[in-house]
Formats: structure tokens, sequence, C-alpha cells
């Protein structure tokens, strides 16, 4: 979710026009303030080609105006503009076959250096915005490591000028986005130290991924409470300031759910179902509809809540939005598939499962990158050692488990997950070789966001 911090009518109002200036070079300075004001507006509407043409117009009068670089780079550089799920790892978009996209990151990178080599006292804000702009280009640890966190931490050195162009809401935006990274490098501690000094700075309203991502966070670390009250106030938030509640609900529905509170988490995921038939937390509700149903002893309905998950991956495959659209919705499915299996007996859909597993295992170049903050490459291995020694085929249980510890012990774009998941790989490995069953780990199937 894209968050960037428009400062040009912020910064102009501040500037006053002096009236002692001579009316041409007041009405030019008023001119420029009333195209960055529409482009500012057209901005916030999601028209960004309309943002850029009102930008270059201002521009155009005064070239020598640093915020009009700034705004510029923002129309270009967001990510209704660009994302890197459009592409592969290791792509240009260009490559990829999106090369308006490609243009609009260029364009993005183009008028941030310019502002920074022309205006070095709004480095620490370029070097932010920056930041972001390669966040939302770059994959894998080792391009986030070079090309994303040293703008970061950058403009963190100098937080106070972050301050005092983008005020506290530019702080936490900052703090946001470093935690952002992090977190998509598998580094999840850090990432929650930089959720909370991003609410803490700016509690209210805040922002919104701000709150989302740190219930997450919570979550994979196993502060279940912490994550139902961080839920919580997001919701709170959502109803007061218009926020998108499905991204708070999943994360409630799911830590409730933890905290066997079953019938509040069927309330969360069947509002995000009725409510927001496109989420993409679709398949958590089906599968937190159909675990608290099958407990209950309601088996058909919880098949009837899996079979209408394994309908919405299908329709997702068969009219991909990205690149990641088919390997996230196929381990939806592979899950669902599972369950399925669990509660029925019936071997078909253990098959299902395992197919839909191997293809994500046998297809790296799709699947072997980040998705938010899971990487479904690792997920797979990790259900397939576990399933295999359910099935009591050891064998080949330990030989996913071993690849994958080969995977994180040789990949430098894994070495946040190595940290984070290596103890539990090495776990399960001992215990496959003392021919122990191996229950699906929750990270893997209950916190499969």
């Amino acid at each position: 979710m894209k968050k960037y911090i428009a400062v040009g009518v912020i910064l102009l109002i501040v500037c006053a026009i002096s009236g002692a200036y001579a009316y041409d070079t007041w009405n030019k300075e008023r001119l420029v303030y009333d195209y960055i004001q529409k482009g500012v507006k057209a901005m916030d509407n999601g028209d960004y080609d309309k943002a850029v043409e009102y930008f270059k117009k201002a521009m155009e009068i005064d070239p020598n105006n640093p915020i009009v670089y700034y705004d510029l780079a923002l129309a270009y550089g967001n990510e209704d503009q660009f994302h890197r799920y459009y592409k592969l790892p290791g792509q240009t978009f260009t490559q990829a076959g999106h090369p308006e996209m490609q243009e609009k990151y260029e364009k993005a990178v183009k008028y941030l250096k310019e502002l920074e080599e022309k205006f070095p006292e709004y480095k620490a804000i370029a070097e932010q915005a920056l930041g972001d702009v390669n966040f939302l280009y770059y994959c894998g640890y080792v391009n986030r490591e070079k090309f994303v966190l040293p703008h970061y931490l950058y403009a963190l050195k100098h937080v106070n000028e972050v301050e005092k162009f983008l005020g506290k809401e530019g702080v936490s935006a900052l703090y946001t986005n470093l935690a952002r990274t992090y977190l998509a490098m598998a580094e999840v501690e850090k990432a929650e130290e930089y959720y909370k000094k991003a609410i803490d700075v700016y509690p209210d309203p805040g922002i919104d991924t701000a709150y989302e991502h740190l219930a997450w966070v919570e979550l994979e670390l196993g502060k279940v409470d912490s994550a139902y009250k961080v839920s919580q106030q997001y919701l709170e938030h959502a109803k007061k300031y218009g926020w998108d509640s499905d991204l708070g609900l999943a994360p409630a529905m799911i830590s409730a759910y933890l905290l066997g509170k079953k019938d509040e988490a069927i309330q969360y995921a069947k509002a995000i179902i009725e409510r927001f038939p496109e989420s993409a937390y679709l398949g958590e509700a089906y599968r937190i509809l159909a675990m608290v149903s099958y407990e209950k002893g309601d088996k058909d309905k919880a098949v009837k809540y899996l079979m209408d998950d394994i309908k919405s991956c299908n329709e997702a495959m068969k009219n991909p939005e990205d690149a990641v659209t088919v390997p996230t919705s196929m381990y939806e499915r592979a899950l669902a598939y599972y369950m399925l299996y669990k509660y029925t007996s019936n071997t078909d859909y253990l098959n299902k499962s395992l197919s839909d597993l191997k293809w994500i295992v046998e297809h790296p170049k799709q699947t072997k990158r980040e998705v938010a903050h899971r990487n479904y490459y690792i997920l797979a291995h990790l259900s397939l050692a576990s399933i295999y020694s359910q099935m009591g085929d050891f064998d080949s249980a330990l030989k996913y488990a071993e690849n994958l510890r080969k995977d994180l012990n040789g990949d430098p774009n894994l070495k946040g997950w190595k940290e984070f998941i290596g103890g539990l790989v090495d776990d399960m490995i001992e215990k496959l070789k003392n021919k122990q069953e191996i229950e699906m780990p929750k990270v893997v199937w209950i916190l499969s966001h």
C-alpha cells in the first residue's frame, strides 16, 4: 500500500509571497502555487497523468522550484504507476513487457536525483523518496540492502530535516517504509521496532500500513495478544478515517481464532467475504470458516468453504493480475486441498495439494521471491516436508527439508529467512531423521498471508 507525502502546498504556504515583489514576479509565483495545488489534488484523486501535466507546467514557469521536482517524482514513483510484482526478480519492467512502468520508474529517480543535486537542503526527503521508489522496483534481500536501505538510513540520520519538511506524518512514513523493507527481508524484529516507532510518533490518525503490518509482525513473532490489540486499533481507525477494513479484519480474524475467540473470528471472516469480495484475504477467511465449522462438527459446511476457496483461486489464475498471482493462488489452493483431505480422507485432494506445492518448488524463477512478507517457495518446502511425514514417506519429507536448508544456507537473498526459520528447519530435519511426524507449522497455513 502506498504512502507518500505531497508537500508542495504545505511548503509554499510557509513561503508567503512578498508584497514587495513586482507584479509579474508575484503572478508567476501565484501560477506555480496554483499548478502545484492542482497537481497535488490530481494525485489525491489518482489521476497521475494530470498531476504530471500540472507539475510540468509549474516547472516551465519556475525551473528553480525544488517542490516541483519532488512532487513530479511522487507523481511518477508510486505503486499505482509501477510495482515489482509485474516483473520477475532480476528483470526490468521493459523485459517483462511493461516499458511504460520502466519509464515512470526512471523518471521518478531522475527528478529525485536532480532535486538532491540542485537543492541539497532537500536531500533528506529526496533520499526517503528514493527508498520508496526503489522498494517498488527491486526484489530480494541483496538488492534491498544495496538499493533501498541506504536511502532510508540516510533520511533516518537526518530525521529532523524530514520532520521540518514533512511533519510528524512524514517521519512516521519513514519509519513505516523502513519497517516494510525489513519485513520484506524477513528481518521481523527490526520491522517490529520501526512499526512501533511509526505509531508512537504519529498515532492519530496514524498511517494505515503501520497498524496493519504491525499486527502481522506480532503474529509472526507469536505475540498473539499484541496482534489482536493492534488489529482492533486498526479497525477503530478504519471506521474513523475510512481505511480499507479488510486489512485489519484479516489479522483480527486470525488472532481471534488463535486466542479461542472462534465466534468473533467467524464474524471477521464473513465480513471479509461479504464486504470485500476482491480482498487478498479471501483465502484466509475461507480457511478460518472451514476450521471453525469442522471444529464445531459441521464437516459439510467446512467442505463448502474450502471449495469456495478453491473456486476463487481458480478464477484468479485464469486472469492473473501480475506475476505473483499464480504462485499466490496456487499456494492458497494447495492449502485448501490439503485441508479437504484432512476433513474427508479423500486422497484425490491430497494428490492435488502435492501437485500444486511441487509446482511452486519446481518453478523458482516465478516463486522464489517475497510477496508482501511471504515466500511461497519456502512455504511450499515446509508444507511438503510436513505432508510427506504425515504420509509416512520420511525420505521425501527429508529431501524437501534438506533442500530448503541448503537454499537458506546458500542463497544470499534468503539471509533474513535463514535467521527467521533456520532453527525451525533444523528441528524438522532432526525429527524427520528420527521418523517423527511433523505437524504443519502455523507459519505455513494459518499465517500464510
